[in-house]
């Protein structure tokens, strides 16, 4: 059986060699039951982690106490910050996207507040781990993981799981300005990537991509049953900004989808009809590396959406009909994916302002314009 060592230095904790390794476990008296408390800490790491953990246990268990002996009801359960977040990454399981993105974020969250109770966490300490996480990350970064926080707390509020106040809303974000913006490719770029890609439903994918502006999400998982031919549309199923819709395509890309074996149930699939699980990031990046275009970094797909809503409008398209074809909700998204063109394009359209004094050029150019 395995030898318990007390602690030296932590009053009411001990370590136990096993054969996996070092155990912390912590030992009190139940001040409301007089029962004696023994048991392994397993999340425990250290002796000092332990004490912490045995200090919330106690001090929960004294508060019960005094509630009982004086007839308080207690308002609600002490309820931990790391379930709290456990929480609620069981719910956004269910209801978000976003919710593996959630989940890498909770790990700095709960390794931050570990083994405090909401009750005990305040705006200065929630302010304490947003200074030293911006050390480590960006401070971008750093206000989406304090607003999982508050969104997690948020929900245990409503679920009544808590009735206090959420700490987080007193804690300023950081300021973050957008960076440059990531540009765009020419045409020319986009057919050296796709002569790189010897998978020929990865190659029409691109090409999809470049007429269409799809996301590549949308594209992955664009069904037969969602292609209108006839009336040259398709439906864009549970996108990205959670609105179903149907749009227009263009002749390119109709034909692109035609030229597609059916196969299964997914336009773009494999040879068995499975459709492609993965966002097919690498696809882009070593095509690219290959032909020599640099990509900018992370998200290589959506250089492609971007460079779409760039043709468009350089190609005369107003922006309500890209919003609407993008399906982006409101119009920050496109004019911020949107490339005005090369300085050449820049010009030309500069220069067909008429001349000042020049009255004849000016008839002329308006004469154009009706013809046209």
């Amino acid at each position: 059986m395995p030898k318990k060592e007390k602690s030296a230095r932590y009053r009411g904790v001990y370590r136990v060699q096993g054969k996996t390794g070092v155990s912390y476990g912590i030992d009190y008296v139940h001040p409301a039951t007089g029962q004696r408390i023994q048991k392994i800490v397993k999340t425990a790491s250290s002796e000092s982690e332990a004490f912490d953990i045995r200090c919330v246990e106690l001090a929960d268990a004294k508060r019960d106490a005094k509630n009982l002996t004086y007839g308080i009801a207690a308002k609600s359960k002490p309820v931990l910050f790391e379930d709290t977040v456990d929480a609620y990454l069981d719910w956004a399981k269910e209801n978000k996207k976003s919710w593996e993105t959630d989940f890498h974020r909770s790990k700095a969250l709960k390794e931050g507040f570990k083994g405090k109770l909401l009750s005990d966490i305040n705006p200065f300490m929630c302010e304490k781990y947003k200074m030293a996480r911006a050390k480590a990350i960006a401070k971008k970064s750093v206000n989406k993981e304090l607003s999982l926080a508050r969104q997690a707390i948020d929900k245990a509020i409503e679920w009544g799981k808590y009735d206090g106040t959420n700490p987080f809303d007193k804690v300023a974000r950081f300021k973050v300005t957008k960076g440059r913006k990531p540009g765009s490719l020419t045409p020319e770029q986009v057919q050296n990537i796709m002569d790189e890609i010897a998978h020929p439903v990865k190659r029409d994918m691109v090409a999809f991509d470049f007429y269409a502006g799809w996301r590549i999400s949308e594209i992955r998982n664009l069904k037969w049953e969602d292609v209108d031919l006839e009336a040259g549309a398709a439906w864009i199923v549970e996108p990205k900004n959670g609105q179903s819709v149907k749009v227009e395509l263009s002749n390119a890309a109709l034909s692109i989808i035609k030229k597609q074996d059916r196969k299964g149930p997914y336009v773009f699939c494999f040879k068995n009809g499975m459709p492609f699980k993965t966002n097919l990031h690498k696809t882009i990046t070593n095509a690219a590396k290959r032909a020599g275009v640099d990509l900018p970094p992370r998200k290589a797909w959506h250089i492609l959406r971007r460079t779409w809503a760039s043709m468009m409008l350089q190609n005369g398209c107003d922006v309500e009909t890209l919003r609407v074809l993008g399906n982006w909700k409101d119009y920050s998204m496109p004019m911020w994916y949107a490339d005005a063109g090369s300085p050449e394009h820049k010009k030309r359209i500069l220069n067909r302002m008429p001349e000042l004094g020049q009255e004849s050029k000016v008839m002329e150019i308006e004469e154009k314009r009706v013809t046209v």
